[in-house]
């Protein structure tokens, strides 16, 4: 069977619908449904559902393999804006070593 995301990142993947300002709640076991109004969403997104056996609807589906790319390149899914403050945030030394700037 197909899985929305994988098992080790369920968790991480009900943060980042949180972080994302849906209403997240859990159901009876792994499972957890999210919910927005956020008008700025596709109404397709409005309403996920992932099961215990982490199954789920279509945006569940969806969602789950832009999640699952973000996990997989970082970098590439980071804007510009955010990878200016990141390299502002830190600098390496001379043997490659990086360390935050205060």
């Amino acid at each position: 069977m197909k899985q929305v995301v994988k098992p080790k990142n369920l968790d991480a993947f009900r943060i980042w619908f949180d972080k994302l300002g849906y209403q997240v709640k859990c159901l009876s076991g792994k499972g957890f449904t999210a919910r927005t109004n956020d008008r700025y969403i596709k109404k397709c997104f409005h309403y996920v559902l992932v099961t215990d056996s982490l199954g789920g609807n279509d945006a569940a589906f969806k969602l789950g393999k832009e999640f699952e790319d973000h996990l997989r390149a970082p970098e590439q899914t980071c804007t510009e804006k955010a990878e200016m403050e990141i390299r502002h945030m830190m600098k390496g030394d001379e043997n490659g070593v990086l360390s935050f700037v205060a």
